[in-house]
């Protein structure tokens, strides 16, 4: 029980790598069609040449021989619509799993930013070997590295800040009042970078 359980709660592979339809069906239409295009371009000339050698046969004095040779042209035919089928259907794959290691990586960035703007930080992951956007993501990651040791350490400093003002309190500790204040500033001066607000906000 507790097995078939826990087989349930474990995210089920995608068959067809989809997270964002509307980029990957776009640019895979767009593949699927050149491909096949291309293919049935190539497909009806060397049928029409395999045709007009055929024609250049007397075939008129042997009926049994003409039917053999029209019936190869069907199944020549046949082969070439096969063919155009197939390209068509793999290129479809194809295209879904090269556009997929694009926007999974841009759908798991959106996905840490939205975690973010929460005023939380993300559990990150690293990238699949074979997705692209390796250096984007690279590049993301340390920002959200340095934001989470810059917020680390203030939150040092405000808690050594603190246990200075309530022994501040308790006596006359005038040395862990200063060290507050300077905390205080120093988180101010961060903000303030952060915001681009220069020398702060107004306080009403």
């Amino acid at each position: 029980m507790v097995q078939s359980s826990a087989e349930e709660s474990r995210p089920r592979r995608r068959i067809v790598p989809i997270v964002d339809s509307r980029f990957q069906w776009k640019y895979t239409l767009l593949i699927m069609a050149l491909g096949v295009g291309l293919t049935a371009i190539a497909g009806a000339l060397l049928y029409r040449a395999h045709m007009a050698s055929t024609r250049l046969l007397d075939l008129a004095q042997n009926p049994q021989l003409q039917a053999e040779v029209m019936r190869d042209d069907q199944i020549f035919l046949l082969y070439l619509i096969v063919l155009v089928i197939l390209m068509g259907v793999g290129l479809g794959f194809w295209g879904l799993i090269v556009t997929h290691r694009i926007s999974g990586p841009l759908h798991i960035v959106a996905r840490y930013l939205g975690v973010l703007g929460s005023g939380r930080y993300p559990d990150m992951r690293p990238l699949r070997k074979r997705d692209e956007l390796q250096e984007f993501f690279a590049i993301f990651e340390e920002a959200v590295n340095a934001m989470r040791t810059r917020d680390l350490m203030m939150m040092r400093d405000i808690e050594v800040a603190m246990a200075e003002v309530e022994q501040g309190l308790r006596g006359d500790n005038k040395r862990g009042l200063e060290y507050a204040h300077q905390a205080l500033k120093r988180y101010r001066s961060a903000l303030a970078d952060s915001l681009g607000a220069g020398e702060g906000v107004a306080v009403d």
